[in-house]
């Protein structure tokens, strides 16, 4: 992490976002007191709470994480929609019995 003085940061704000796009934090001080952090928007708050639901939800069990985010066929979501005002289990019978 990168630590500057708020006289610093005004200077070279511009230099500390390119930091921050590449990946680093940047502290800010105020007379050797850290007062702000700029981090990358993934980094944020919103971001923290949404990872730290999703582990919570998978450690109660509620979901179960993609161990292969290339699992899925190429065209898995390309597939057709059902028709509209057909139902689910209609289809599903009507697959079952053409199966057969």
């Amino acid at each position: 992490m990168i630590r500057d003085s708020i006289s610093e940061a005004k200077n070279r704000l511009s230099h500390f976002i390119r930091l921050v796009r590449g990946g680093e934090d940047v502290e800010i001080m105020d007379r050797g007191t850290p007062v702000a952090r700029i981090v990358h928007v993934s980094k944020s708050a919103g971001a923290e709470k949404e990872a730290a639901w999703v582990e919570e939800a998978e450690r109660l069990g509620l979901i179960t994480r993609a161990k292969d985010r290339e699992a899925f066929p190429p065209d898995f979501f390309d597939k057709d929609k059902m028709p509209a005002g057909k139902g689910v289990l209609r289809a599903l019978l009507e697959e079952r019995e053409g199966g057969r």
